[in-house]
């Protein structure tokens, strides 16, 4: 009884991290899918398995490509960690230490919450842990002693010192510390001599899975899902389904910011709605720190040669130091504006042509050369604003610049300067009507008549707390209070 409710409490803890991880981990499963590569060639197998921890780390790229359908990706890791904790229930000869055995696949699903950890850590413990079990199995005596000392070594090398980690800064105490807990248990679960109770490793083993399925949801960062979502959809071109997610909401970083504006600025409707919400300042345009966003970005306004350094920055800096099927895609956009370049974008495309799911890859045509610069200039990062002038001058009729020239403008409160591009345009959304009626206010000019109510109201509740919540989204607002 106590080994059934042991086997139904593993498949509740594996369905409920596939539906979860799946569901409410989407973006950071498609973040650690676009950072990854696995392609289906000998040469890629044989690199990967010559390199030290090569079997752990194949076979966690090999799962990680299936993160491209989240729902899929996570169920293999359900099945995973399923499959680890049935190998380890395996050392237990009593019903008493049960329980214990649901904890290493407990610590891997806490773990993968964080998009830093690897697949390859619960492959690797799964692999010495069965590896472990079939040496125990064999009866023969010397023959046992052979194994276990080739499956040692092989284990050391092939499967335990994996890239379990991301980041060249690794938790090796915590690895370790898991590794080391998973081989106790098993110890002890082998020591420990049978012995049948009747309902106490059964209430322990339901108190553990419904503790575990209570507190891991906490480990999840909401802001690190938010930017993973709009990083994934910006990737997907997917403008409406940005503005739906970002509705209603206030976006708890510049980068979720980018993403909206971007949207807003692809769907024309920057200069009408980027009012609507919350703005800070030119980092809501574009933020450098985050190559993956501002190359997008430049991209789409016809900085191409920037945006190209950005992804080739962004690959040559990823974690794993090996290229991501990301990078891969936007090098070949980026490299397919150019027709000197589309030798480099097709090396691109024939490697991503060895992959799953993206053997069909084409370069987009959302850029033409004539969005992008006609005479050279430096490039400063650190004047954004002054770019988009440039650009702006040389290509006045790409009106994502324009849009987004307009909008660093306004973001920066130079209104006057704003006035002297914008002054006499036909086209005139909302805030720049707006930000045209503060620089006739400040030079002591009348009042346009289409706004002369509207400015009425604002300037009869301007101070008041209570009365300014409805003009919180006008360029008014954002002017005098942000």
């Amino acid at each position: 009884m106590t080994r059934r409710i042991f086997h139904i409490a593993n498949a509740a803890l594996a369905i409920a991290f596939w539906l979860f991880y799946g569901l409410k981990c989407d973006g950071t499963m498609h973040g650690i899918e676009g950072d990854s590569l696995f392609l289906f060639t000998g040469q890629f197998a044989c690199e990967m398995l010559g390199r030290d921890g090569g079997l752990s780390n194949w076979l966690g790229a090999f799962l990680t490509q299936f993160y491209y359908y989240p729902l899929l990706g996570s169920a293999l890791m359900g099945l995973l960690l399923a499959l680890l904790a049935e190998g380890v229930a395996r050392f237990c000869k009593s019903d008493l230490t049960l329980p214990l055995a649901l904890l290493p696949s407990m610590a891997c699903a806490i773990l993968l919450l964080d998009p830093k950890w690897t697949p390859a850590l619960p492959v690797a413990l799964c692999l010495c842990v069965w590896m472990a079990y079939a040496v125990s199995r064999i009866k023969v005596l010397w023959i046992k002693v052979v194994c276990a000392f080739a499956a040692a070594l092989f284990a050391w090398f092939k499967i335990i010192d994996c890239q379990f980690y991301t980041y060249a800064v690794a938790p090796v105490k915590t690895y370790y510390i898991v590794f080391a807990a998973t081989s106790l248990i098993c110890a002890v679960s082998a020591v420990i001599p049978q012995k049948k109770m009747k309902w106490i490793p059964s209430i322990a083993t339901v108190l553990l899975a419904a503790v575990f399925v209570m507190a891991a949801p906490r480990k999840v960062d909401k802001l690190q899902e938010e930017i993973a979502d709009y990083s994934y959809m910006v990737r997907m071109r997917d403008w409406d389904g940005i503005l739906v997610r970002a509705k209603g909401g206030r976006l708890s970083s510049p980068l979720s910011a980018n993403a909206v504006n971007l949207a807003l600025a692809m769907k024309g409707r920057l200069g009408e709605d980027m009012f609507n919400y919350y703005q800070n300042g030119i980092r809501s345009l574009i933020n450098f720190e985050e190559r993956k966003i501002s190359s997008e970005i430049l991209y789409l306004l016809g900085f191409v040669n920037e945006a190209r350094h950005l992804a080739f920055e962004d690959m040559a800096g990823n974690p794993s130091r090996d290229r991501g099927v990301y990078h891969l895609t936007r090098l070949i956009n980026f490299n397919a504006v150019d027709s000197l370049r589309l030798p480099i974008a097709q090396r691109y495309l024939n490697t991503l042509h060895k992959t799953l799911f993206y053997r069909h890859f084409e370069p987009e045509q959302l850029v033409c050369p004539q969005m992008e610069p006609s005479d050279d200039f430096f490039f400063n990062f650190g004047d954004f604003c002054q770019m988009l002038g440039f650009l702006y001058n040389q290509r006045p009729q790409n009106e994502r610049v324009r849009d987004y020239f307009a909008a660093s403008l306004l973001l920066e409160k130079r209104t006057s300067v704003f006035s002297s591009f914008f002054g006499e345009s036909d086209y005139c959304p909302k805030s720049w009507k707006e930000a045209l009626q503060i620089t006739k206010s400040l030079n002591g000019e009348g009042t346009a008549p289409e706004l002369q109510e509207y400015v009425d109201k604002y300037n009869a509740c301007h101070g008041s707390a209570g009365g300014m919540g409805r003009f919180s989204r006008t360029y008014w607002y954002y002017f005098n209070f942000r």
